[in-house]
């Protein structure tokens, strides 16, 4: 299974070798263009039915998912499991809301939902967020986890494709001592990680 879905996103150019410098601020010899899952609604309608099957028995009442990739990818999934979507935004602050109307009653089943988990500040931030409103997190999933070694959520956790990968900083960068270009590739500037 890991085997056709690594193949689908290469197809489809979701997987890029290069030297990149991702949001967290991390530099990366592997990079995984969401874009190019997210801007295909069949691709994407079949990798968050992967989600929507994992999680088919926790009788999820709303799916949030961060902005941008992860609101996407949480109306996808909501409409396959027959649940409302919702949005955690960015507030200018570091912090996610909830707003725009998606409010959480208390004790709502909450999936969180995003598109490439490399560090979890997003996902962690969205945790915060919905514990803010007393909702009831039944689990988190990604498509793509890239990230190092396991990231414990506290809650059910699903990816639909795995792949550790080796991320550096700015000073022990091997690729950087090669002397390989860096390309920025996100939509956001990257800035420091408060994980180094």
């Amino acid at each position: 299974m890991s085997e056709t879905i690594e193949k689908l996103l290469i197809d489809n150019g979701v997987i890029l070798k290069g030297h990149f410098l991702l949001t967290s601020g991390l530099h990366s010899g592997l990079y995984f263009e969401k874009f190019k899952i997210l801007e295909n609604p069949k691709v994407s309608a079949l990798l968050c039915s992967k989600i929507a099957m994992h999680f088919s028995t926790y009788d999820i009442e709303k799916v949030i998912g961060p902005t941008t990739g992860g609101t996407i990818l949480a109306y996808e999934v909501a409409k396959q499991i027959g649940a409302y979507a919702g949005i955690a935004e960015e507030d200018g602050k570091g912090k996610r809301i909830i707003k725009r109307g998606s409010g959480i009653k208390e004790g709502e089943k909450i999936l969180i939902v995003d598109d490439v988990l490399t560090t979890g500040g997003s996902i962690k931030a969205t945790i915060d967020a919905v514990l803010e409103h007393r909702g009831e997190i039944c689990g988190v999933s990604v498509l793509i986890d890239r990230s190092e070694k396991a990231l414990n959520f506290n809650y059910p956790f699903y990816a639909v494709y795995k792949k550790a990968v080796e991320n550096y900083t700015k000073g022990d960068c091997p690729l950087c001592k090669q002397g390989i270009p860096l390309s920025q590739l996100g939509g956001k500037k990257a800035v420091p990680s408060a994980e180094w």
